[in-house]
């Protein structure tokens, strides 16, 4: 299964997700999709089950203790691509607003943590419609089907 990121268009996988979580290690600052998030959260489960059906308490304590540091670091960077600071990550006392916040979609506009992505979601514009509508004569605005005065300056369409 492969899922795509909302604002990059490009797919993000099982393995992509773990080996982006496990290379920011201890990257707290930048954000983090939420397919990234869930799909290192199954990792983590996965083994966490695998090492609980062994029965050596020993390796399902490892294991946890090993992917402490970077599960902190993916549920802070998620949140701040929900547009929060890292200090939301202490909402995890009342479980389930902590889950709650991790599954919100990303923040695109005005987003303090991402300033770089304000313009990467799918947007429309009046330069990116192809219409037979004519334009207002003053303004140079769009006229839309049905429109009978100007959005723009007020001006009545013949």
């Amino acid at each position: 299964m492969v899922a795509t990121t909302r604002w990059s268009r490009s797919p993000l996988s099982f393995a992509t997700a773990v080996r982006t979580c496990l290379k920011k290690y201890a990257t707290f600052s930048g954000v983090a999709t939420r397919p990234e998030y869930w799909w290192f959260v199954l990792f983590e489960l996965v083994g966490s089950i695998i090492f609980s059906l062994t029965g050596v308490v020993a390796l399902r304590v490892l294991w946890a203790l090993a992917l402490l540091v970077p599960g902190l670091a993916v549920a802070v960077r998620r949140l701040h691509d929900t547009g929060r600071s890292a200090w939301w990550i202490l909402t995890g006392l009342l479980w389930p607003w902590l889950v709650v916040l991790l599954c919100l979609p990303s923040k695109l506009v005005d987003n303090p943590y991402a300033l770089n992505r304000a313009g990467a979601g799918p947007s429309v514009t009046e330069a990116s419609l192809s219409s037979s509508s004519s334009a207002c004569r003053s303004c140079g605005k769009l006229r839309l089907p049905g429109q009978n005065f100007c959005m723009g300056c007020g001006a009545k369409f013949e």
